[in-house]
């Protein structure tokens, strides 16, 4: 994690904090910023997909354009939405 990360200050749910400390507690190699950054990654991978499912349907695209858009899903949950 040698990148430049930017310090945030958020309020969450005590019952979800303390589900992360939780898992912390029990897995050595994690600690929060981990947990939050990976909550987070999963959260933006969910955003693009509800916005590529938007945008095929809100109109009729040709069958050739909804392959291409399928192909690129696919890729995107590959490369983003597993690690």
């Amino acid at each position: 994690m040698g990148r430049n990360r930017a310090r945030v200050s958020v309020t969450v749910n005590p019952e979800l904090l303390d589900e992360v400390d939780a898992f912390v507690d029990q897995h050595r190699a994690a600690d929060r910023s981990k947990v939050f950054d990976e909550a987070l990654r999963l959260w933006s991978a969910e955003q693009r997909r509800l916005a590529m499912e938007a945008q095929f349907d809100e109109g009729d695209a040709p069958a050739e354009e909804r392959a291409a858009w399928e192909a690129m899903r696919r890729a995107a949950v590959t490369k983003f939405g597993r690690r």
